[in-house]
């Protein structure tokens, strides 16, 4: 009997090794990358990526960057609906979008623009405008990028502008504006939050800061919002209810990433190409698995920007191209910790439009290489090789 207890007691231990994971190596030292295992195939030939899915997920809200038109398909990649709802019209969102639109509900998607948020139903009827009470002062537009956020019946958007008249007179504004408004969708009430965070090294600074520099990233999760500036690798951290508090920050670990530290640009007025070049935080995502997925790029070192404008001269076109090519980096996961190496990518993968979780991000095409006489939307998962 004893004999028998030690044999069983010795099988369990066993079967435990052998179901137990091995822990896993740091995020750091990771190889990751990008797999295709599903796309969603419309038959429509243009510059399409998708902006948004609704919440039973059965509705995909897409947009044609040629032409600004607004698309709906099924999951089948069956059209529903196609408009034009941009431009001049009693129901016509101008076409200084803010960022994508993104679903209210099954029923209902909001497009955020320089004139407001308008909200639409899925036949392109308006059914509502909201209007800020101030006007917005906004130098950079991201119109793909995800500019508002839905937690409960609130808006979380970036729409600068709402400053004292003093601010606006000496262009102190970048300092002293609330960098969110929030937006009650039951009031249609906003209100500006969010200072610009004392642990920015932007907050060390009395001058004006240039935009480009300090163009802030957003994303959200649950009850918390989170900001990144565009040359800053730092991750600032608020929950809803506390976004006047001190949020919580972490540093990114982006190798290579050159900063900013020259404040002044040239004395005429005329637009500092070299401040494109230098580190940049360009999307950032929210994960339910506790993690973030950034885009960045380290930026060039003085020394070969100056090649890069010598060689193009007066070019803009040939300027990017040369420093896009030059400009290193990509899409890594950061835990708050640690950041993992540049997540591989498949060619036919072009930038991320959706990202649902770990095991869901969607792609559009990468149209500078690929002709495709339909539209396809990839949907991707990360997994560690």
């Amino acid at each position: 009997m004893k004999n028998q207890l030690l044999l069983a007691l010795a099988t369990v231990l066993v079967l435990s090794a052998c179901t137990s994971e091995a822990p896993k190596a740091p995020l750091s030292e990771q190889n990751l990358e990008f797999e295709i295992y599903d796309s969603l195939v419309v038959d429509y030939l243009g510059n399409v990526t998708l902006m948004d899915i609704s919440p039973d997920g059965k509705t995909f809200l897409l947009i044609d960057q040629n032409t600004d038109s607004l698309l709906l398909a099924d999951g089948d990649g069956q059209l529903i609906q196609t408009y034009m709802l941009a431009g001049e019209g009693p129901e016509n969102y101008p076409k200084s979008r803010l960022g994508v639109g993104k679903f209210l509900n099954n029923d209902q998607f909001l497009i955020p623009t320089m004139g407001g948020l308008f909200v639409y139903d899925l036949k392109g009827r308006l059914n509502k405008r909201l209007e800020p009470d101030f006007a917005p002062q906004i130098n950079v537009l991201m119109p793909y990028s995800e500019a508002h956020f839905l937690i409960g019946n609130r808006v979380y958007l970036h729409f600068p502008g709402r400053m004292n008249e003093e601010d606006l007179a000496d262009m102190n504004f970048n300092q002293n504006a609330t960098l969110l408004e929030v937006l009650d969708l039951e009031t249609g009430k906003f209100e500006g939050q969010v200072n610009l965070p004392k642990e920015s090294r932007f907050a060390q600074k009395d001058e004006s800061i240039n935009v480009i520099d300090f163009f802030p990233n957003l994303t959200a999760r649950e009850d918390s919002i989170f900001i990144a500036f565009r040359n800053e690798p730092k991750l600032f951290g608020y929950q809803v209810n506390q976004l006047n508090s001190t949020p919580k920050t972490w540093d990114i670990p982006l190798e290579g990433f050159i900063e900013n530290t020259s404040w002044e640009g040239p004395k005429d007025g005329s637009i500092d190409l070299r401040r494109f070049f230098f580190g940049s935080i360009n999307d950032l995502y929210a994960l339910n698995s506790g993690e973030f997925l950034i885009n960045y790029q380290a930026g060039l070192s003085d020394e070969v920007a100056a090649e890069v404008m010598s060689v193009a001269g007066s070019d803009f076109n040939k300027i990017f191209k040369l420093g896009g090519e030059k400009n290193k980096g990509g899409y890594i996961l950061f835990d708050l910790q640690n950041s993992s190496p540049i997540i591989k990518k498949p060619e036919v993968l072009g930038s991320i439009n959706k990202v649902i979780s770990r095991d869901e991000i969607w792609f559009s095409l990468d149209f500078a290489n690929v002709e495709q006489d339909y539209t396809v939307i990839y949907k991707t998962r990360i997994i560690s090789r």
